[in-house]
């Protein structure tokens, strides 16, 4: 009767282990979370937003939906101190003028400036 027993509580503890083991971890969950975004596949806010908006607009050579674009990407600096919307200012005046390649360079400052720290602080902010 004992060996019935103990390879009853035997079984049961496999059968137990099994299914604990099968059970989705609070560890696991976290590290199949959404994979961090800056890829082609899944762009952060505003790369989303500066393909959408900025890039369409030079692809197309519009330059009126490119200066509305770089007026409203001057409200987005998430830093007061930074130069951000004066250089964005820049590149919508120049594209208003129809100076391709002064907007484009207002970009190539903004970059230059400011990318690596937005990238580093403010990657996942929303772009309103």
């Amino acid at each position: 009767m004992k060996s019935k027993t103990w390879f009853g509580l035997a079984m049961a503890g496999m059968l137990g282990a099994l299914a604990w083991g099968a059970m989705p971890s609070s560890v696991a969950a976290a590290d199949q979370a959404a994979p961090a975004c800056g890829s082609k596949d899944n762009p952060c806010p505003m790369q989303k937003w500066m393909k959408a908006n900025l890039g369409a607009a030079l692809a197309g050579n519009d330059l009126q939906a490119l200066a509305k674009s770089l007026d409203k990407s001057a409200t987005f600096s998430p830093d007061p101190s930074w130069e951000w919307a004066a250089i964005a200012k820049a590149g919508a005046d120049a594209a208003r003028k129809g100076d391709v390649a002064g907007a484009k360079a207002s970009c190539k400052t903004c970059h230059d400036k400011y990318k690596d720290s937005y990238k580093s602080k403010f990657r996942t902010k929303a772009v309103n």
